[in-house]
């Protein structure tokens, strides 16, 4: 199941740059409005679209070995537990996406009024 790993470590990389794609910065924490988005480069958002995307291959890892100890031959618990989990994989990815996006678009709104 290491392809599976691999496909996992992909889709939180993923999911990590379009956190940060959405959080109006480039990859070198420069804005993309102008100027720099924090002291570090990046700022609070990026700092945060990091964080989850921790959080989301952390979930994702997890998923991914209960996945492999089921086996080949799951039980209808075993099987009804990993779709549990990957709704809820699912769900958190979703919620981290949502959160991301209002924050940035706050941001932004924000930036237009001063």
């Amino acid at each position: 199941m290491s392809d599976n790993n691999t496909i996992n470590s992909q889709y939180a990389q993923l999911s990590q740059q379009n956190m940060i794609d959405s959080a109006g910065v480039d990859e070198a924490g420069n804005s993309k409005r102008g100027g720099r988005s924090g002291a570090a480069g990046g700022g609070w958002l990026v700092a945060f679209a990091t964080a989850m995307g921790a959080l989301i291959e952390k979930a994702g890892q997890s998923l991914m070995d209960k996945a492999e100890a089921i086996g080949d031959k799951p039980t209808a618990a075993d099987s009804t537990e990993l779709t549990v989990q990957s709704q809820m994989y699912s769900m958190f990815i979703n919620a981290v996406s949502t959160a991301l996006k209002t924050m940035g678009e706050a941001q932004g709104a924000m930036a237009k009024r001063n």
